[in-house]
């Protein structure tokens, strides 16, 4: 016999001798046809995140590059585009000459570049991937001792929020937009200071986890007595509450000592305005926040975007925004790239130096966060003027806790650009042998930065 469902139906189970209550997701059944360590001997954790600018850099068709480095191998030198990251040289690893490959499905312009990097697959239509984001590959491998298993945060200032991590492919995360948020979400309400005497289990926390625990078994009825759809919708809400449980256990255990915690001020507002020095502030500010939340062990696994990959910021006092510049700029016949918009990359690439200092700010063990870090640097595009999936800029910052051998420029023509993403998610600890589909599919790591 069949349970019974509706819209309103609930999950129900006893808790202390009282009726508690979980909600069910919209399924198809409610709707109609059509529907290193530490002293104590703990280990230092490895951190991943992705960090996102949009429109590329600047390598045109006429050999004006901006940012590719001649030299290959170690001791790149600093090229007019990465200014910025000179400070970190040795602690970068540049990629060149990588390319998305859609195979038979159309270059979808300002998306195919980062989904087909971020997913492996080159996707069918723009405002969705076709596969998974690969930082949610690595939370599951070493995000899930941790308060937020993945921090979200979007620092463009944008008209609408901005995320490109998801597990299904069409829902995608939902981002913090401000420092004050990331500092609430962070340091507010369920932060545990790891370095106070004074510790004990939450009370609300403990009340929390019992009740997702009292329904298990009205789950498992509920499985059997619903549609092949809506089990897989289920399957994954199920999957989200076991996440749920599983966070809220590392909230009732003590946490660890962490020498590089100190808990910040709260942030004040921020201008909210989108030029480029604004955004940069904006970067700084959130970075710094992150770099901490990173210190205090709330999160492992983060996605960091600077811009959009239709980027709305601009220079103060122009009219025209960066996305609008690559395509009306003409190309300098004598200097063979675009002046202004080099300009612009030069400055949105200023942010990720920003970035790269705050991390590298934080002392941990014997050397910085940034050296227990990988962070994935990428853009959408290799020619923003053309929409180009060619040469698309590619950076690995940081040590992973040694397994990175940074400071390395990688130059590789027409080599897909799975080969990166693989070798990411290899460095930060994620047991990945191969990833992507169709051309992109790689089972090749770029040895010459992995650590022997």
């Amino acid at each position: 016999m069949k349970t019974k469902i509706n819209r309103r139906s609930v999950l129900k189970g006893i808790l202390g001798g009282a009726t508690v209550g979980v909600g069910l997701p919209l399924l198809n059944v409610f709707l109609n046809e059509n529907g290193n360590a530490y002293a104590d001997g703990s280990v230092i954790p490895t951190r991943f995140g992705t960090y996102f600018w949009g429109l590329g850099l600047t390598d045109t068709p006429t050999g004006g590059t901006r940012w590719v480095p001649q030299t290959v191998g170690a001791d790149y030198e600093i090229t007019p585009e990465l200014e910025a990251i000179a400070a970190f040289k040795q602690k970068v690893s540049v990629f060149s000459g990588f390319r998305a490959i859609p195979d038979t499905r159309p270059n979808l312009v300002h998306w195919s570049g980062h989904a087909s990097i971020l997913s492996g697959v080159a996707p069918a239509a723009s405002g969705s991937f076709d596969g998974a984001t690969l930082d949610t590959r690595v939370a599951d491998a070493i995000g899930g001792a941790t308060r937020f298993k993945v921090l979200d945060i979007d620092a463009s200032i944008s008209r609408r929020p901005i995320s490109y991590s998801t597990r299904t492919g069409t829902t995608f995360a939902s981002p913090d937009q401000t420092p004050l948020a990331l500092y609430q979400r962070l340091f507010g309400e369920g932060f545990q200071d790891p370095n106070s005497e004074h510790w004990a289990p939450d009370p609300a926390i403990m009340l929390r986890q019992s009740v997702l625990s009292a329904v298990t078994e009205q789950r498992q009825a509920l499985m059997r007595s619903v549609g092949h759809e809506d089990q897989i919708k289920l399957e994954q809400y199920f999957t989200s509450l076991r996440e749920m449980e599983n966070q809220l256990a590392v909230q009732l255990q003590r946490p660890e000592p962490r020498e590089a915690c100190v808990i910040p001020d709260m942030p004040p507002e921020l201008a909210r305005a989108g030029s480029v020095d604004v955004v940069n502030n904006n970067t700084r500010v959130m970075a710094r926040l992150l770099a901490m939340g990173l210190a205090c062990d709330q999160s492992r696994v983060f996605n960091f975007v600077h811009t959009g990959g239709t980027s709305e910021t601009y220079v103060p006092g122009q009219s025209k925004i960066y996305h609008q510049i690559t395509h009306d700029e003409p190309t300098d016949s004598q200097l063979g790239y675009q002046p202004e918009t080099s300009k612009l990359a030069g400055l949105v690439m200023e942010g990720f130096g920003a970035f790269l200092e705050e991390l590298d700010a934080i002392r941990e063990g014997n050397g910085t966060l940034l050296d227990n870090c990988l962070v994935f640097a990428l853009s959408d595009t290799g020619y923003a003027k053309i929409h180009s999936l060619e040469n698309i800029p590619m950076m690995l910052a940081g040590g992973a806790s040694g397994r990175h051998k940074a400071g390395h420029h990688v130059h590789a023509p027409g080599e897909s650009v799975t080969r990166v993403s693989l070798t990411a998610m290899q460095l930060a600890g994620a047991p990945v042998g191969e990833f992507g589909s169709g051309s992109m599919r790689t089972a090749r790591p770029i040895t010459d930065v992995m650590a022997s």
